[in-house]
């Protein structure tokens, strides 16, 4: 099949980033075709399934910039790989990222598909970050967004080179997210008016404790507070109500400042120690993909994030094989949480990344 080079297919989901990256597009001269993804039903006082909003908003938007316009369902999906591994990680003690498995399996793999599926060469989404070629390195190469505050390439760093030629971002070199609402409210005003998401999308109101207790029972099952020479300090409510480094709404007194230092899954015990006991000099991290390398075949120094919005720290990087990646800080940092990715950058580039497996104390 030839693929139309002319053609993206942008990921319209209603919100103000994918109407203004459909609105910049078909201004550049590109036949643009809107596609919505539904992920999870909503439903009716009755039970019944009902239309989101943001899937009237998407297929207004189209109708406003006169695109074709597609939904589709990906809610088993969705429902067996992201929600699943997301109440899976949790019940291991670990923290994970729904978005990144997300974006990895549904919304660019199956976007990508899609976009072929119509003979278009391109995908397009409203993330932050900016795509180049190298044509020394005869590779693609991702680069954060210039809106600092919005900057969204810590989230892509899992694309390889047979997706990142085909893939769009018309929001990296926008400065901020002001900027975009105004192009969004160009095509309709009531878009333009809408606040950023910031939550798990499937979560109801951000409280994912109460979602895993609710479709686990394991994840209610107290156990032991511990701490580090395994004497008992108390009760907890269930493992999956804690994080590494965690201080407060450990729900009791512990007469000084207790953080949590780990999760033991077997015994069911949280681990508190003292705020330095939450450091490690390094971590292990698994399935990792780089953008500039074919393999790592050599310690490579860089900056990491250990979560989306965490500080640049110096790392060391080698290669463990099989997927496997160590990571060395240049000095210890605090509350490194198995189940995150690290990100891994050049100045401003994202090099590649990972997904935390364990910590080197």
């Amino acid at each position: 099949m030839i693929l139309n080079k002319n053609k993206v297919v942008v990921g319209l989901s209603g919100g103000v980033d994918s109407t203004a990256a459909a609105y910049l597009l078909k201004k550049q001269g590109y036949e643009v075709v809107g596609v919505t993804m539904i992920l999870f039903y909503e439903y009716d006082k009755k039970g019944s399934i009902i239309e989101p909003q943001f899937v009237k908003d998407a297929k207004r938007v189209a109708k406003i910039l006169n695109i074709p316009h597609y939904v589709v369902e990906y809610c088993q999906m969705f429902e067996s790989t992201v929600k699943k591994e997301f109440v899976e990680e949790y019940l291991k003690g670990r923290t994970p990222n729904p978005c990144l498995t997300c974006n990895k399996i549904i919304k660019y793999g199956k976007l990508i598909e899609i976009a072929q599926s119509l003979e278009a060469y391109y995908v397009a989404t409203g993330h932050y970050a900016n795509i180049h070629y190298d044509d020394k390195l005869n590779r693609y190469r991702i680069y954060r967004g210039r809106a600092e505050r919005k900057d969204q390439a810590y989230l892509l760093y899992f694309l390889r080179q047979e997706q990142l030629k085909h893939l769009i971002l018309p929001l990296g070199n926008y400065h901020s997210k002001e900027e975009v609402r105004e192009i969004a409210t160009k095509v309709d005003p009531k878009i333009g008016e809408k606040t950023d998401s910031t939550d798990i999308c499937f979560v109801p109101d951000g409280d994912h404790i109460s979602y895993l207790k609710s479709v686990s029972k394991i994840a209610s099952i107290k156990g032991d507070f511990v701490d580090i020479s395994g004497k008992i300090l108390g009760e907890h409510i269930g493992i999956v109500s804690y994080t590494i480094g965690q201080r407060r709404g450990l729900g009791k007194d512990f007469g000084k400042p207790m953080y949590v230092v780990d999760i033991d899954i077997e015994k069911n015990q949280v681990i508190l120690g003292n705020d330095e006991h939450t450091y490690s000099r390094g971590l292990i991290a698994k399935n990792a993909n780089f953008t500039i390398y074919h393999e790592l075949k050599e310690e490579v120094k860089a900056k990491a994030q250990i979560c989306q919005w965490g500080l640049f720290l110096p790392v060391a990087i080698s290669n463990l094989g099989h997927g496997k990646i160590k990571v060395m800080f240049h000095k210890s940092e605090r509350a490194v949480a198995p189940g995150q990715a690290v990100v891994f950058y050049h100045g401003n580039e994202v090099i590649g990344g990972a997904t935390i497996e364990s910590v080197i104390k």
